[in-house]
Parts: C-alpha cells; sequence; structure tokens
C-alpha cells in the first residue's frame, strides 16, 4: 500500500528533553482505532486494562523488610503496529515529553504519552495521529505540531457505485457552481477527466473521478461496509504557486479554500453513499470534517 502523504512542518519548539520519539495526545484517545487506519493488524500486545492493573501496588511485608512498604512497579501498554514494531505507552503520567508537548503545543495537561520505535513509517503515523486527534509529536528536541489543515489538501471518497464525470458534475452543480470539465495529466484519452473550480487567489479545488487500483486502505475496514467501495472520487486542492515551496501566502489560501473542500466532499459521500478519507488516510466523518474545519 502507498502510505498517506505526511507534511513534516513548523512550529516547532527546541527544547532539551528526549531524544527517543514521543506521540503525546490527549488523555483517553483510542491509539489503537488510530493504529488500524494505517496498520490493519495493529493489536495490543498488552493493553492498557492489563498494563494498569499489573501496576497495582503490592504491600511488601517480611522479615528482611523494616515494617510493610508500597511498591509500585512501572508497566507500560504495548501496542504492536506490525510485526516487530511496538508502540510503548501510556507511559506513566509526566515526564519530558509531554511537558514539552504541553508548554509548546498548547495541549492540556491531561494527556497520554507514546514512546515510539525507531522506524520512519511509525514516526509519520505518529504525525498522522497527532494531527487527527489533536496531538503533537516530540522527536529530536524538538515539539512538532501538525497543521489540521494538511489533512483536508485530498479528500478521497469510497463508494460502492461507480460515478462518471458527468455524474460527479450534477451532484456538484451548486457546491461547485463554476465548476468546468479539464484533461489532466493523469487522462488516457482526449476526453476530460476532472472538474476544476477555480478559486481566484486562493488556487483551485480539483474533482477526479476513478478506480481505486491499489489495496484498500486499512480505515476502511473500520466502517460499514455498505459504505465502501472501489469507486472513488477525489476532491484536491491546488496551490496557487505550485511551483514554489509552501508558505505563508500557501497557508493563507488553503484555509480560505477549506470550505470548498469540506463542502465538496460532504456532497460527494451523501450523493454516491461512500467513506472519505483525509490526506492521512483517516476516516474523514462529519466531526472530523467539522473539526477540521474549525481549526483553521
Amino acid at each position: 500500500m502507498t502510505l498517506p502523504r505526511t507534511v513534516d512542518f513548523p512550529p516547532t519548539a527546541r527544547l532539551a528533553g528526549p531524544h527517543a520519539p514521543h506521540l503525546v495526545l490527549p488523555a483517553g484517545t483510542d491509539t489503537l482505532a488510530a493504529a488500524r487506519a494505517w496498520y490493519e493488524d495493529a493489536r495490543w500486545l498488552l493493553s492498557p486494562d492489563a498494563a494498569r492493573a499489573e501496576a497495582l501496588p503490592v504491600v511488601a511485608t517480611g522479615a528482611r523488610f523494616r515494617g510493610a512498604r508500597t511498591e509500585a512497579p512501572v508497566v507500560a501498554a504495548r501496542l504492536e503496529l506490525t510485526a516487530g514494531v511496538v508502540v510503548d505507552g501510556p507511559l506513566a503520567p509526566g515526564g519530558p515529553a509531554a511537558a514539552a508537548a504541553v508548554a509548546h503545543a498548547g495541549l492540556r495537561p491531561d494527556v497520554d504519552t507514546y514512546r515510539l520505535p525507531d522506524d520512519p513509517t511509525a514516526v509519520a503515523w505518529a504525525t498522522a495521529a497527532a494531527r487527527h486527534d489533536g496531538g503533537a509529536v516530540v522527536a529530536a528536541g524538538q515539539v512538532r505540531v501538525p497543521r489540521p489543515d494538511d489533512a483536508l489538501v485530498r479528500l478521497t471518497t469510497y463508494a460502492p457505485s461507480p460515478a462518471g464525470l458527468a455524474d460527479v458534475a450534477a451532484l456538484l452543480r451548486t457546491a461547485l457552481p463554476s465548476a468546468r470539465p479539464v484533461r489532466t495529466t493523469a487522462a488516457t484519452t482526449d476526453a476530460p477527466d476532472a472538474l476544476r473550480q477555480d478559486l481566484d487567489y486562493d488556487g483551485a479545488v480539483v474533482v477526479m473521478p476513478g478506480w481505486a487500483e491499489a489495496a484498500m486502505p486499512p480505515a476502511l475496514r473500520t466502517v460499514d461496509w455498505r459504505r465502501v467501495g472501489p469507486h472513488v472520487c477525489t476532491v484536491t486542492w491546488l496551490s496557487p504557486n505550485p511551483e514554489d515551496d509552501p508558505g505563508s501566502l500557501d497557508l493563507m489560501s488553503l484555509r480560505r479554500a477549506v470550505p470548498w473542500l469540506v463542502r465538496t466532499a460532504r456532497v460527494l459521500r451523501d450523493g454516491l453513499g461512500g467513506t472519505v478519507l483525509d490526506a492521512d488516510g483517516f476516516v474523514a466523518d462529519d466531526a472530523t470534517l467539522g473539526a477540521l474545519a474549525a481549526a483553521r
């Protein structure tokens, strides 16, 4: 499977904290569900409940002890993403990674911290999970705060029934009133294969129906099978300055384009009876789309 696009970006904050990568999420986040968006076989080797049970204080008594004392072993849950790739946590409350994320990323003090393996894909997943669930990644002495907007640059609907360009144009007549058929570089014939709505100085929204040629993303296994299929319709934001490195003006343009992207994805999802995944491969339901749009 081709992994979803991830972005390493500011704001970052230097700190004299741990150099091993850590994922910091709001307390109570369903980390297993987040893991299964990328890793379909993710599982707890030791669940948080089991770890808490193992960490219950025990009273040590006996002749070799001077009175009774309470010992509480430190036991962390273990989440296996894939064979040999294991995330430890939630770790014990506190710690430098949690403190750094709370101080520099604006997270509330009640957080869960996970120690990540030295695996680039696992760190990329953690960045996507932090963006999806409002967390941060602490790595190499920096706090990385993923921008929610970046999850919206590509929204893909997976539907059980096919829809051609004419069908999509009819669905989007209100959402994209000035959209016109265009031929992209991916076209295999001389006919248009996408719709394009120009947004003045904020780039464009391009909608392309098609077929999922690769394996279905793992996140789709978590939703009702009746709302999933191999017929895809991708909504993509095009920067007004595609040749330049992303800058503050691009970020402003993307933020103004977000309502167009969200509205278009919702119309396609409802009209085609499908499920939307964001650019990171996470299911983008109404709550997620609303939260991402509000975060801009």
